[in-house]
């Protein structure tokens, strides 16, 4: 009798645990900014921007991110005729050297326009804010593992 008490106290205390660690940590942030955002803002913080150049940069990011959104689509549209040939079993090879083509063109706009707007924005700063963004930020430094990474991450969403 006593050995079977002890025998469901020790499984209750067991699963007992188990719900308890398996609750997740409450954190203040849904989401914690990490990586490049963490650095990002750190770098903004160092920059010490006006309340000018915050305007200006912030118009600069919408116009950016709006046209990302149609170069982004052009790449998936792009994608999907390469894909497209591959399931209709239409794989010839001027169409499918074609349709890359496309696809890395459509990349190379999607660079470009990451450079730009990294230059637009280095264009906003002071000679003394752009000292600090050459030492702090990682400009091109990576930028295609990045934009690689970004894209690989944007399509599978």
């Amino acid at each position: 009798m006593k050995k079977s008490v002890l025998v469901v106290l020790v499984v209750l205390t067991f699963f007992a645990t188990c719900l308890v660690n398996a609750q997740p940590m409450p954190m203040k942030n849904k989401r914690p900014p990490q990586g490049m955002m963490m650095h990002r803002m750190d770098l903004m913080k160092k920059l010490n921007l006006t309340e000018q150049q915050k305007d200006k940069i912030a118009d600069l990011r919408i116009s950016f991110q709006k046209k990302m959104v149609d170069l982004r689509a052009d790449l998936k549209k792009n994608k999907l005729d390469l894909q497209g040939l591959k399931v209709k079993g239409d794989l010839n090879r001027d169409g499918v050297i074609a349709a890359v083509e496309k696809i890395n063109k459509s990349r190379d706009a999607i660079s470009l326009a990451v450079a730009n707007h990294l230059l637009d924005v280095y264009q906003v700063l002071t000679p003394e804010q752009q000292k600090t963004w050459k030492e702090e930020a990682p400009l091109f430094k990576g930028m295609r593992q990045s934009m690689r990474r970004m894209m690989h991450n944007r399509m599978m969403n």
